[in-house]
């Protein structure tokens, strides 16, 4: 009973692992994780992570405050890459019904995220988005 118990805790906490990823037109690159894991008996947390690395420059930062300093700090802070992330999961699904789930999370998200992401416009406004949450969060502490 104890190793059977051991071995849920050990994959419940499994990091997600990557098994895709994909060149948008943009030059952003999309990685896939799943990160589904049994939860008790025959069910299972079936779960689709996406993440996109953007890298940040100083001209993003063009239009916030002094955009030096804020480039420098965001740097420090965070590094010089933004990670979008996007996570799609269903809960309590059957075991025999966990691969069939995953494919069809996959699927959808493919068919009608992918073009959105591959967007021209697409790392320039989540760079936006996230500098400015930053630059809130900078005034918040101040």
């Amino acid at each position: 009973m104890t190793d059977s118990l051991d071995l849920d805790h050990k994959t419940a906490l499994k990091e997600p692992v990557m098994f895709e990823t994909i060149d948008l037109p943009n030059g952003l690159r999309v990685e896939f994780y799943d990160y589904s894991r049994k939860l008790a008996g025959d069910r299972w947390l079936v779960g689709l992570l996406v993440k996109i690395p953007i890298r940040v420059t100083r001209q993003d930062f063009q239009g916030f405050g002094d955009p030096d300093e804020l480039f420098e700090k965001f740097v420090s802070s965070n590094g010089d890459k933004i990670l979008f992330q996007l996570k799609k999961e269903r809960n309590f699904i059957d075991e025999r019904e966990k691969d069939e789930v995953f494919s069809q999370l996959l699927d959808n998200l493919k068919k009608h995220t992918l073009s959105y992401m591959g967007h021209r416009d697409f790392s320039s406004g989540v760079k936006r988005q996230k500098i400015k949450e930053f630059t809130e969060r900078l005034d918040w502490w101040q």
